[in-house]
């Protein structure tokens, strides 16, 4: 008596098309690049991509290997994008049915290059250190394997600063840069200092950068005298006495 092959065997024959000695045989069909199975998985995925990342001017798939299933079933393909990080292999999930009944599913991965502008820099930077317009230039690069979202091109430089050191030639993401602090250190910054209803203006220099609403060290030029003062705004503090 033929024994009938059980599922594992029968999805390990869908991914590899071949079968176990003494095992019943199902034909199997490779599945090239024109196979009507690969170009909906394609669809499929440029799809989602398309949704997950609006900002990629241009996608190039290319299937990987030669994916096999046997003959008699019937697919539908399923692939999820999580976030805005791509990769530069994506694998659909093609579904698998015989009969009206679920059979399993095989994998049909692609090679993803993702093209879009992006600012590359054309100087070293320094971390925390002002950043201009002419620092970068723009051009068309594969982001598929920066594993994150690269800064937009149309951006204006004019209150930002790199967060971490930026090389020369590399491509800018959102994570390098960030807003400049309203208070840097060694500046010098208007205090307000109120008692009660009594309100008197100065001025110091803060020994720390701060961001508005966070306490900040400065420093009365004059008598050297240290105090904490809180950011309110560019280039102010302001101290409450109780």
């Amino acid at each position: 008596m033929q024994t009938r092959p059980s599922l594992a065997v029968t999805l390990l024959t869908a991914m590899l098309g071949w079968m176990p000695v003494g095992a019943s045989q199902l034909p199997v069909t490779t599945l090239d690049d024109a196979s009507p199975w690969v170009a909906a998985a394609r669809i499929r995925l440029l799809d989602e991509l398309q949704h997950a990342r609006p900002d990629i001017r241009r996608f190039e798939l290319t299937v990987i290997g030669h994916p096999s299933t046997p003959r008699s079933a019937e697919a539908g393909p399923s692939v999820a994008i999580h976030g805005e990080a791509l990769s530069p292999r994506q694998c659909v999930w093609v579904s698998l049915a015989r009969g009206g009944r679920p059979a399993g599913s095989i994998p049909v991965w692609f090679s993803v290059k993702a093209f879009r502008p992006v600012l590359v820099s054309q100087r070293s930077r320094a971390a925390r250190s002002t950043v201009e317009s002419d620092d970068f230039t723009v051009a068309e690069r594969d982001v598929a394997m920066l594993g994150g979202v690269p800064l937009e091109v149309e951006i204006d430089m004019a209150q930002l600063r790199a967060r971490r050191a930026i090389a020369a030639g590399h491509i800018v993401m959102k994570a390098d840069l960030e807003p400049m602090p309203p208070v840097l250190r060694g500046q010098e910054v208007s205090v307000e200092v109120r008692y009660g209803s009594v309100a008197i203006a100065t001025s110091a220099v803060a020994l720390r950068e701060g961001r508005v609403g966070e306490s900040v060290i400065v420093q009365n030029p004059d008598s050297r005298l240290t105090y904490a003062a809180q950011v309110v705004g560019p280039g102010r503090a302001m101290v409450v006495e109780q």
